[in-house]
């Protein structure tokens, strides 16, 4: 059976996710976040075996502990291939505007829309949603949907700073606002909610 473990990392609480196989204890890590000695701390204790890393975007509350995480279980970092920029730039991922410039190592995996990935216990789709940035993905897995910071319980991820787009972003919720209601939703900050209940109170999905 799959199951969730969120993990909050860093000065944003920005949830980290690690996505995984109730028997095997095989695992994904998605955005790991700053605080990667606390990630690796609680993937140990839970003996979790992960097969692979993924950033939902770009910016640096999910990505700066991306090197210590795939250093420390050999695995390898997917990003969509319009973000790869943010993680070699401290500038774009935004740590040089919070006094904490850091940068990343060039992905492994450079993700593209509709894109299917095979773990050994999942199989996941990569949907391209732009409008945080540019290369902002959901993840589509059977009965949720990891949404990074496009959208939230009861709003969406900003579009004011570099690589935001409004009008991206509005065709991005129109993608999502197609698919099954039932899906739970599981954000980039916050707590999760389902699509049902986003379509019918968020504003920013409502008709």
């Amino acid at each position: 059976m799959i199951k969730i473990k969120k993990i909050l990392s860093g000065s944003l609480d920005e949830n980290c996710y690690v996505i995984y196989d109730s028997e095997t204890l095989h695992a994904a890590i998605i955005d790991p976040g700053e605080d990667g000695n606390k990630v690796v701390l609680e993937i140990e204790k839970d003996r979790f075996n992960p097969e692979i890393l993924i950033n939902t975007h770009g910016h640096f509350d999910h990505i700066l502990s991306d090197d210590k995480i795939r250093s420390k279980f050999k695995i390898q970092l997917a990003i969509h291939e319009n973000d790869v920029s943010l993680l070699l730039d401290s500038y774009k991922n935004g740590s040089d505007l919070c006094d904490i410039p850091g940068t990343v190592k060039s992905p492994d995996i450079s993700l593209k829309d509709n894109q299917e990935i095979k773990l050994s216990f999942a199989t996941f789709k990569v949907l391209h949603t732009p409008g945080h940035t540019k290369g902002s993905i959901c993840l589509l897995f059977d009965g949720f949907l990891i949404t990074g910071d496009t959208l939230f319980a009861g709003t969406v991820g900003r579009t004011d700073l570099d690589g935001g787009s409004s009008e991206e972003m509005f065709v991005s919720l129109s993608k999502l606002k197609k698919l099954d209601p039932s899906l739970v939703i599981y954000p980039g900050h916050g707590s999760e909610t389902t699509l049902a209940n986003e379509l019918s109170h968020n504003p920013y999905l409502r008709d």
